[in-house]
């Protein structure tokens, strides 16, 4: 997978720009964090389990240690819905598992609840050259707890419901904190509040039509606060209430002007997740 990372850099390089899905430098959790400063970019230490649907997807390594993937987001007790380009690829679904009521990376606070994934489900129509029905499902080896409070299920829109343009979402995650991509996972949760973009508009900054229906835009015009690798597959929510707007899936770099953060459309898949997700 880092290969195909590193190929997709070098190719997007040449071309002269980087469209990347938001895919993490893979980072191991049982070590001690140096790091520090911001992590989605452009955001601020979200409070501990304030995002209750929020898990760390993470990935055993050769040495058999754990490593922080991507997010996303609680569906019920039994499927996390992520994106597809989180497990494209996946082959040993015994190699994943999710964590959840999670806050940092490397301290225990006794609110984690750690499954394993027993199976995956990538949309059927995910395209990985153009990030189209960017959606997956994660079934979980068994149930997670609700009663502590720290963990607990997303709204989801209705069926091709709208969201009006400039509303004001949160992203979240443990992605990296860098304008343009690159650096480091952030070891404690971190939010950013990004406004949407219409999809005309979005078209227009990033050029042909790349940004699909099924696909929404958020973030600022100037640049400066977007998700970034690391946070793929992590929930887009709106406020009061809380519903699941947009799933973390790819961008021009991260947080550079002109190029807002491109999202999966929660509401194109509504449907689609709760027929699957039984």
């Amino acid at each position: 997978m880092k290969f195909l990372i590193l190929v997709c850099c070098l190719l997007s390089c040449a071309a002269g720009n980087s469209l990347f899905p938001r895919l993490p430098l893979f980072y191991r959790t049982d070590q001690p964090s140096l790091l520090s400063g911001e992590k989605i970019v452009g955001g601020t230490q979200a409070t501990p389990n304030e995002f209750p649907w929020q898990i760390s997807l993470q990935r055993r390594g050769v040495l058999s240690s754990y490593s922080h993937s991507c997010g996303g987001s609680v569906y019920n007790n039994n499927y996390i819905i992520d994106a597809s380009h989180c497990v494209d690829g996946v082959t040993d679904v015994g190699t994943l598992r999710v964590v959840a009521g999670e806050h940092s990376l490397t301290q225990t606070s006794g609110y984690e609840q750690i499954r394993s994934v027993l199976s995956y489900k990538m949309h059927e129509s995910y395209n990985s050259n153009t990030f189209a029905n960017d959606i997956a499902l994660l079934k979980l080896s068994s149930p997670l707890d609700y009663s502590t409070g720290k963990v607990g299920a997303i709204n989801l829109p209705a069926q091709g419901a709208t969201i009006e343009t400039g509303t004001t979402c949160l992203v979240t995650g443990w992605g990296t904190t860098i304008a343009g991509g690159g650096g480091s996972v952030s070891d404690v949760l971190r939010k950013a509040a990004v406004p949407i973009v219409s999809n005309s508009d979005c078209n227009s900054m990033y050029g042909g039509n790349s940004i699909l229906p099924s696909m929404l835009c958020a973030g600022f015009v100037a640049g400066g606060i977007d998700s970034c690798q690391g946070d793929s597959g992590g929930p887009l929510v709106t406020l009061n209430p809380n519903v699941l707007v947009g799933v973390v899936s790819w961008g021009n770099g991260c947080a550079n002007p002109g190029y807002p953060g491109v999202y999966t459309r929660v509401a194109s898949f509504t449907n689609w997740i709760k027929t699957n997700a039984v």
